[in-house]
């Protein structure tokens, strides 16, 4: 009797540990626990949260199952060339359009950018959509198409105020320079570039100008040390090789 009354009392603890586990398990992980079906695949968990509040049928209907992704995390892609991505540290956003095309040309979630942080957005001063994602952005815009924009040179694009800089949208991927470590971005004004010892400075207007005809990060002024600043009633820029400066004309 009294085995018989310790076997029932282990059993009873062993379901209710069980229970205790499940209990704990995070309700926001990837999966088909609370799936429905969406045409001829389920939709569930975190990815169908996001289907759903990103529009759903603005996504279209699921072309694929829900599959494993890199580092632990899960995607599922939809009509309107568009795809969810999951990951414990992101949670789940969208990417699609020109965006998700420049994404995959990256190597998606494997890729330089890692898993998208956002789902894609209309930009604060209007006109271009964007993502961010782990180490970068994609920002896309009628007249420059998507482009990726990562590390110092997003730093700085960043801190000049983005595509309500001077600078506008990227025109140009990162990309290297073929010199050295160097890096750059064009924009339709301007640029940034980057290198290990000067860092990231954005060149523009005049001074880009006389630069670029004294050629560039390998002509004689070489790579931009400084921003512009005033000087002298005019600009000036400082550069590994000299500075360039200008005034309007009188």
């Amino acid at each position: 009797m009294t085995l018989h009354r310790r076997t029932v009392r282990s059993r009873a603890l062993t379901a209710l540990a069980a229970l205790t586990v499940a209990a704990a398990l995070p309700a926001a992980v990837a999966g088909t626990a609370q799936a429905r079906m969406i045409g001829g695949f389920e939709v569930g968990g975190a990815i169908e949260t996001e289907y759903d509040s990103a529009g759903g049928a603005a996504l279209g209907e699921p072309t694929s199952p829900e599959s494993d992704a890199a580092a632990g995390g899960k995607y599922q892609t939809f009509a309107n060339n568009a795809a969810i991505y999951w990951h414990p540290d992101t949670n789940a956003n969208t990417v699609s359009g020109q965006i998700r095309d420049k994404f995959a040309e990256t190597g998606n979630e494997s890729g330089k950018l890692g898993y998208p942080t956002t789902r894609e957005q209309n930009t604060p001063s209007g006109g271009g959509r964007y993502n961010h994602f782990q180490k970068g952005s994609i920002y896309w815009s009628v007249g420059t198409g998507a482009h990726q924009i990562s590390g110092p040179i997003r730093d700085k694009w960043a801190a000049l105020g983005w595509e309500s800089s001077p600078l506008g949208f990227p025109l140009t991927d990162v990309s290297a320079t073929g010199k050295g470590d160097g890096q750059f971005t064009m924009f339709p004004t301007g640029a940034i570039y980057w290198t290990s010892k000067t860092g990231a400075h954005a060149v523009w207007g005049n001074i880009q100008a006389d630069w670029i005809r004294a050629g560039g990060e390998n002509g004689r002024y070489g790579y931009p040390t400084s921003d512009e600043y005033d000087y002298q009633g005019g600009k000036a820029q400082d550069f590994t090789g000299g500075k360039i400066t200008w005034k309007p004309e009188r």
